[in-house]
């Protein structure tokens, strides 16, 4: 249950510091705000990924 809360907490910080960095006035950077968002997401899947086959090893056999 720790953990749900500590993923939701991270989640709202990191959504906290990529708006946080918006310029209302500045209209063109939401693009590049979505691509660092974009990158941000892609490079976290590609780490889970690459510890997908140990976590399920750290499991113990639990499914």
């Amino acid at each position: 249950m720790g953990i749900w809360f500590v993923g939701t907490s991270l989640g709202n910080l990191i959504a906290g510091l990529f708006a946080g960095g918006f310029d209302e006035e500045n209209v063109q950077q939401m693009p590049e705000m979505f691509q660092s968002v974009a990158y941000f997401s892609l490079g976290f899947g590609f780490l889970l990924l690459l510890l997908s086959k140990p976590l399920k090893k750290w499991m113990g056999g639990i499914e």
